[in-house]
């Protein structure tokens, strides 16, 4: 099945890889990339974090001791990637369950403790996703390697991600407006015929903090990371 693009509308042109995994809600975008981004500077070291049971700073659900737990960004990807997808369903609401269909996925480069690139699978075979200034993109599932947004080859297939480089956790649903998207009539999505080279396939992933966050924000979102 060809990449296929959502036309329903246009509000989540702006929107974050993660914000459409995590969230979907363009109402919502800059809170979401916000708490995404200061997961991101906790887990990163940028500053002292106690050790106790409280709730991070800046945080909703994630606690000091939680982040004491996590592996740094000095060790393999095999090792930071399950603890921080499950660090990002407990922070964004998701209820991790085995057997669902339904998964979180995300890309992980040496020295990331968040996804270089969030996408969600579903039960019927399918992958979504969607980048800044791009539109949700779908196309038939290849073990969870060929998001849409990374692009296609020369050749016109899939780019296929390297599969010591992607990770996913089985949740027993995802949010509400994400959903909404995935679940539109067929008549709201087209063949997309750009150019589709435009992906995050070829890009090096040890970009300090600020650069990292940036691969990901939108213009809506590049206020809440001014400080990255």
């Amino acid at each position: 099945m060809p990449r296929e693009k959502f036309i329903g509308n246009d509000s989540h042109h702006d929107m974050a890889c993660h914000v459409f995994a995590l969230s979907g809600d363009p109402e919502t975008a800059v809170e979401i990339n916000t708490r995404y981004a200061r997961l991101g500077d906790l887990l990163y070291g940028v500053e002292d974090v106690p050790v106790d049971d409280n709730v991070a700073g800046g945080l909703s659900a994630v606690t000091n001791n939680d982040i004491w737990k996590c592996p740094g960004p000095d060790q393999p990807a095999a090792q930071v990637a399950p603890i921080s997808l499950n660090l990002l369903c407990r922070e964004f609401g998701f209820t991790p369950q085995e057997g669902s269909g339904i998964r979180l996925w995300g890309r992980f480069l040496p020295g990331q403790v968040l996804p270089q690139h969030m996408y969600v699978t579903t039960p019927n075979g399918m992958i979504w996703d969607t980048m800044p200034g791009k539109p949700v993109y779908r196309r038939i599932d290849k073990d969870g390697r060929n998001p849409g947004a990374e692009g296609d080859a020369p050749n016109g297939q899939d780019v296929m991600l390297a599969p010591d480089e992607v990770f996913s956790i089985e949740v027993a649903a995802l949010a509400p407006k994400t959903r909404d998207v995935i679940e539109t009539p067929n008549g709201q999505w087209e063949k997309d015929v750009e150019d589709a080279d435009v992906g995050l396939a070829g890009q090096n992933g040890s970009a300090a903090v600020g650069d990292f966050f940036g691969d990901f924000i939108g213009d809506e979102d590049e206020a809440a990371l001014s400080d990255a």
